[in-house]
């Protein structure tokens, strides 16, 4: 049904259809709709405002801004994340699992690697705070930003060649 759905919202180029899938996916979701909801629209909020600041911008200057464009983009775009955050809510990944035990082996890995990013942000949160005397600068948020995003993916890279090396030493990955 996931996968329908995720086919179903790529493939689809109606705003109205998008925005009836959205509906039906937030029914689905019971209970918790208001919360994934919330997850899904604030974890594509960033992303979402620079492409369609980017497509208002290249419309205007082309003279005409495509409306149902930007719709539909935001539509697809929350609706996928929407169904993204629904099922990592409501499915057991280790039950799902439990007869691969090589697939639960990369479920592990990246759960290992979820919780040093995490870990990594929550200690650049900090010491950007601790080093700043003043309120910083838009341009300031910015430089720090990026050499925090150069940090966690270089961390990444990292945990990730030291994770496979030790796997393969211990013959986890000779499936």
């Amino acid at each position: 049904m996931y996968l329908s759905a995720v086919l179903a919202a790529t493939l689809v180029h109606e705003p109205g259809v998008l925005a009836g899938g959205l509906g039906i996916a937030l029914v689905c979701c019971g209970r918790m709709r208001g919360v994934l909801l919330r997850k899904a629209f604030f974890a594509v909020l960033p992303v979402n405002l620079m492409i369609s600041a980017g497509l208002v911008l290249a419309g205007g200057l082309a003279g005409s801004i495509d409306g149902n464009a930007l719709l539909l983009l935001n539509l697809r775009v929350l609706l996928l994340s929407l169904l993204v955050a629904w099922t990592v809510h409501a499915v057991d990944f280790d039950r799902v699992l439990a007869r691969w035990p090589a697939a639960r082996r990369w479920l592990a890995i990246v759960r290992i690697h979820i919780g040093l990013l995490q870990r990594q942000a929550s200690d650049y949160r900090i010491a950007f705070a601790s080093r700043s005397a003043e309120p910083p600068t838009l341009a300031t948020r910015y430089r720090a930003v990026a050499a925090h995003g150069l940090g966690l993916l270089d961390k990444a890279v990292q945990n990730a060649e030291a994770t496979t090396l030790a796997m393969r030493s211990r013959g986890a990955l000779d499936d």
